[in-house]
């Protein structure tokens, strides 16, 4: 089999085999990269094996995923969590993702990088059981996004128009993360001279469960990149001996240190290396730009709860450091300007959550540095 990127091949495997080729290391997934041993020891043929295993397993929904069971389900797919259960559901849907360009093709087939991206082509809409764990009875592609989408809480893709849109949900009783969610975009859109984020707008959607309040946010991959998550980075750079922060300050400057500082300011507990990360030029393999911010729904949940969760591990950098101590560390390298006016204007048009935007105010307050200003 081939691990494609659009119509490149960038690897060869053959598991039953194990075999390993690299076809263009420059081209490989981060994880990939500077992973693959040239030995023919039979420990590096298999440490080659497992990182492909790992690698085809990370793309697949995980079975603890809201409505994941029921996912496997209408794929009928065997809902058994282990790597070797996730690398034949990878295989089986080609490994295609929203997020990325990578793709798997048999080593006879005559099939192309336009036949199989969901990014483009109909997706099958199983959306109803993405948000409410509705069961339909027919049988679905398994070229949809929703068994390659991660994260815990419930989603699913649809088109409109001619764009791609997520549709996110949870199961607290006053959809509490979901209202956060889109509340925490609108406040980071008072930030400028920082890292884009993603706009999360909220809607009701009427499933065969019933009512769901939703965020929709629309897709950020643009055809020309591949989104590449933070801890596959984070380890590329440890394999070369590269310190991560140094390379992110050193190529992105305040744009990434502004990352931790706005964590902070909206008590984001949930940026783990999963939920950040940067665009790969599918033609080059360089990474050139920070990916937008994205995935808020445990953005401010805190203080709606009127918990004080300054002092949470942050999980950025999957260090001792909390929330506070990493938006200190990077708060000299950012430099933020903030837009009062159009801070209180929101917090007018939000009066039920007017004590959570004292709270984010004080947390403003506390980096002197950040410029607060109006624009006329």
């Amino acid at each position: 089999m081939y691990l494609m990127l659009k119509d490149t091949s960038v690897l060869y495997f053959d598991l039953e085999d194990f075999i390993v080729e690299v076809i263009r290391e420059d081209l490989l997934p981060f994880c990939l990269r500077s992973n693959i041993r040239k030995s023919i020891v039979i420990k590096d043929i298999l440490h080659n094996i497992q990182a492909v295993k790992n690698y085809l397993s990370s793309r697949v929904l995980s079975l603890s995923r809201d409505n994941a069971k029921q996912i496997y389900a209408a794929f009928q797919i065997p809902q058994i969590d282990t790597i070797d259960n996730r690398v034949s559901i990878c295989i089986k849907c080609r490994g295609v993702s929203i997020q990325d360009s990578y793709w798997i093709k048999e080593d006879t087939e005559e099939i192309y990088w336009k036949n199989v991206n969901i990014r483009q082509n109909k997706l099958s809409n199983i959306v109803d059981v993405s948000l409410s764990g509705f069961d339909p009875t027919i049988t679905t592609s398994r070229i949809c996004p929703e068994l390659t989408t991660k994260g815990l809480f419930r989603k699913g893709w649809i088109h409109l128009g001619d764009d791609l849109y997520m549709l996110k949900s949870d199961r607290t009783n006053n959809f509490v993360n979901t209202k956060m969610e889109i509340l925490a975009s609108d406040i980071l859109a008072c930030f400028e001279n920082v890292v884009d984020s993603i706009t999360y707008v909220g809607d009701i959607k009427e499933t065969a469960d019933g009512t769901e309040f939703i965020s929709i946010c629309k897709n950020f991959v643009e055809e020309h990149y591949s989104f590449v998550e933070a801890w596959e980075v984070i380890e590329y750079a440890a394999r070369c001996h590269i310190d991560f922060r140094s390379y992110c300050l050193d190529k992105w400057g305040h744009i990434f240190a502004s990352i931790p500082v706005l964590d902070y300011i909206i008590i984001n507990t949930d940026r783990h290396t999963q939920n950040y990360g940067f665009f790969m030029n599918n033609d080059t393999g360089e990474l050139e730009r920070i990916a937008p911010l994205f995935d808020f729904n445990c953005a401010l949940v805190a203080d709606y709860f009127n918990r004080d969760a300054r002092d949470t591990l942050s999980q950025m950098f999957n260090s001792a450091e909390t929330l506070r101590e990493l938006a200190c560390q990077f708060q000299p390298h950012a430099n933020i300007q903030f837009n009062e006016q159009k801070f209180f204007r929101l917090m007018d048009r939000n009066k039920e959550y007017e004590y959570i935007f004292d709270k984010v105010y004080g947390r403003i307050r506390e980096f002197h540095s950040i410029k607060i200003h109006e624009i006329l």
